[in-house]
């Protein structure tokens, strides 16, 4: 089975393509101002204090998303390259300590790919995290837990009183918790300040954040890694194996772009969400085989549930031969693949004409399609 990337490299060059979750959508007015000042920010960059400038990145994307307590002036938040690239050093930190991970299932399929090479994984489910019934992870003497909140593709959220359960479940017994918050700017419910709940409870904790997901910046990002005291010093020398450091040049966009999303750019960009989600919602209504099963997502992609997998599996060929490149959700649910086969997951960060373009011909292959299966 092909991974999720993998459906992904190949959608780049095509006609129609809602396969990823990068922004791929027209700038902003404000964003177009920042963009004409690229060649000041390169030259601003190069001349100002490498840390200094980093600090204020991290505290403008940080706190433009509720994070008034990460510890950003502690030193203990690190800039990299991208969230794939974070990941592998959490993947590696936790081979080096022997753990033993609960993943939240289904989730990207990268992120337990990256980390099953490493450590034995066990699933957990949304709803497990939500109802914080954990005893069970200590029976199968799990050590760390692996979340995505919000998580892709179903948009579900650990919200601020599930989160607070699971923070002092792991502080009283000595799990580490990771959090993969990639898709965090898309939901004001999970912009409440989890780093104040985290450094509270003393917990040892590692939380991936990500930029790529939320401005259109041809792939210009960051993403950075907290930690809590414990673990810090292993990041930073497990990180030394792969960067020297990130771009100042990108630290100053990424600065810009934050402070625009606080001032009303992250508004503007739920807008768009909101109605391309809206626009499926609509076609769905009157295509009675497709449902749209995530009501309460509010993330950059959605779910289409089909009655069946053939029926998935044909319909996704069948655009495919269309130009539509939109993603299977099989790998999705990395522990039962199976689970996933009767659901489709397209991205909704678009322009509204190529998400109406996608939609015109789902509804022609629905519609005009000989076979049942």
């Amino acid at each position: 089975m092909r991974n999720l990337t993998e459906f992904e490299q190949a959608a780049l060059s095509g006609e129609v393509n809602l396969s990823d979750g990068h922004p791929r959508h027209d700038l902003t007015g404000r964003q177009l101002q920042i963009i004409g000042r690229l060649s000041d920010i390169f030259f601003e960059t190069r001349v100002q204090n490498f840390r200094d400038l980093e600090i204020r990145a991290q505290q403008s994307f940080m706190t433009g998303l509720g994070q008034y307590s990460a510890p950003v002036t502690d030193d203990r938040v690190f800039s990299v390259y991208s969230s794939s690239v974070t990941t592998m050093a959490v993947a590696s930190f936790l081979r080096r300590h022997n753990h033993k991970a609960a993943v939240i299932h289904p989730t990207f399929d990268n992120i337990p790919d990256l980390l099953r090479d490493m450590i034995e994984l066990v699933p957990i489910t949304e709803q497990e995290l939500a109802d914080g019934d954990f005893d069970a992870l200590l029976a199968k003497n799990v050590t760390c837990v692996f979340v995505t909140t919000p998580n892709n593709p179903t948009g579900w959220v650990l919200e601020e009183a599930a989160f607070g359960r699971l923070v002092a479940f792991a502080a009283a017994h000595r799990l580490l918790l990771c959090f993969d918050t990639s898709f965090r700017g898309f939901d004001i419910r999970t912009q409440f300040d989890g780093y104040k709940l985290l450094e509270d409870s003393e917990v040892d904790y590692l939380v991936i954040e990500d930029t790529g997901k939320l401005w259109p910046v041809a792939e210009l990002k960051l993403s950075f890694i907290s930690t809590s005291k414990s673990v810090r010093a292993d990041i930073e020398h497990g990180l030394s194996d792969v960067l020297l450091s990130v771009s100042p040049f990108v630290l100053g966009v990424v600065d810009a772009l934050a402070r625009d999303g606080a001032e009303g750019g992250y508004s503007t960009l739920h807008r768009l969400i909101a109605d391309n989600r809206q626009e499926v919602a609509r076609t769905l209504n009157d295509l009675t085989e497709i449902e749209m099963p995530d009501t309460e997502s509010r993330i950059s992609v959605c779910r289409l549930l089909f009655p069946s997998a053939a029926r998935a599996a044909q319909v996704h060929e069948k655009l495919l031969g269309m130009n539509v490149h939109i993603l299977p959700c099989m790998p999705f649910h990395w522990n039962a693949p199976d689970e996933g086969g009767s659901y489709l997951r397209i991205a909704l960060a678009r322009d509204p004409k190529l998400i109406m373009v996608a939609l015109d011909r789902l509804r022609a292959v629905a519609r005009n399609s000989s076979a049942r299966v």
